[in-house]
């Protein structure tokens, strides 16, 4: 009779211990399935980053391009195609639009303070044609030299490449617009 009673207690025994394996089992799968998510939410997360970084780098590129034609007197190209990485993949190649057209802002004397006569592209805005005082009206440290800064606004909007906006779940912003201000040194007395 000692013997039946062990037995069932036995039997019970194995049933909780396969239910709470059971439990276990779920859980474990649960926290499984979270941390996959979160992987996937976290790798979406650093796609759009990189995506977005690209973008403004993309539309750099292209206003630092634009800058160094002269685009004060050429029309700069409407589109510039940027390789974000020089690998010459069209998956790589940002489509960077200048429009509008650079506009010039405002034309400024530069002044005599602000000038460095040990520079050479500085000499030829004293009235002289040397830093020094001439005795000239306007020829001190505190008036105007003979050269202004017009002031010119670039803007640019890049767009992805397709192959990167479409990434699985991908959901960055795929226009990213930088504007920058450039002043060019012209004669006293121009206008924009």
């Amino acid at each position: 009779m000692n013997d039946l009673a062990h037995r069932g207690a036995k039997h019970t025994q194995s049933g909780a211990t396969l239910l709470i394996s059971m439990i276990f089992l779920v859980v474990l799968t649960l926290i499984v399935v979270s941390a996959i998510k979160v992987t996937n939410v976290n790798t979406k997360l650093a796609t759009n980053m990189q995506i977005q970084k690209e973008s403004e780098a993309a539309a750099q590129q292209a206003i630092e391009t634009v800058i160094s034609t002269d685009f004060t007197t050429l029309a700069p190209p409407q589109t510039v195609p940027v390789d974000i990485n020089n690998s010459g993949q069209p998956g790589s190649t940002y489509q960077v639009s200048i429009s509008p057209p650079p506009t010039c802002v405002s034309v400024k004397p530069i002044k005599l303070s602000e000038l460095d006569a040990s520079n050479a592209d500085d000499v030829p805005c004293y009235a002289s044609g040397a830093g020094q005082n001439t005795g000239i009206v306007g020829a001190g440290t505190s008036g105007d030299s003979l050269c202004a800064n017009s002031n010119w606004e670039i803007t640019a909007t890049a767009t992805a490449p397709g192959a990167a906006a479409s990434a699985a779940g991908v959901i960055a912003t795929t226009n990213t617009t930088a504007v920058q201000g450039v002043a060019t040194r012209v004669a006293l007395g121009s206008s924009c």
